[in-house]
């Protein structure tokens, strides 16, 4: 649990969590992807800027990366990367880096691209849904 205040127990969750959410986007499983996310979620990202609501952010995936059946985009936490931080009567506050896989028509993927990002995930009762993205600092990987 490098640089995490959390429990082994929330740093687990948020883990677990994340894997769940990032197989259902690497899949284009829209639909479960946005099981986990609030209604008025607000997505801030930096190169494409700030949506409002969870509809416009699946909207928008269901285009960018579901669209075009011959480009496949994978999302990959960097595992160490990852820090949990318990937000008190809330959920917690995610952080990390991930990497961006590509392919084209069939072809072997390739890492195009690293990034950060934030997640605050609210519990309530047995739920936890993000709701509120940060993602920044998108630089493309040179090969």
């Amino acid at each position: 649990m490098p640089n995490s205040t959390a429990s082994e127990d929330l740093y687990e969750i948020i883990s677990d969590l994340d894997s769940v959410v990032f197989k259902a986007y690497n899949t284009c499983n829209l639909a479960d992807f946005g099981n986990y996310f609030v209604d008025d979620l607000e997505f801030y990202h930096d190169k494409s800027g700030m949506i409002s609501s969870r509809k416009t952010m699946l909207e928008a995936l269901e285009v960018v990366l579901c669209g075009d059946k011959n480009v496949r985009t994978r999302r990959v936490l960097i595992k160490d990367s990852l820090q949990v931080y318990p937000l008190h009567n809330f959920g917690a506050i995610q952080m990390g880096e991930h990497q961006y896989y590509k392919s084209f028509n069939g072809q072997p993927e390739e890492l195009v691209e690293v990034a950060k990002f934030t997640h605050i995930w609210k519990h309530e009762g047995n739920d936890w849904k993000i709701t509120r993205v940060l993602s920044y600092d998108h630089q493309p990987v040179n090969l």
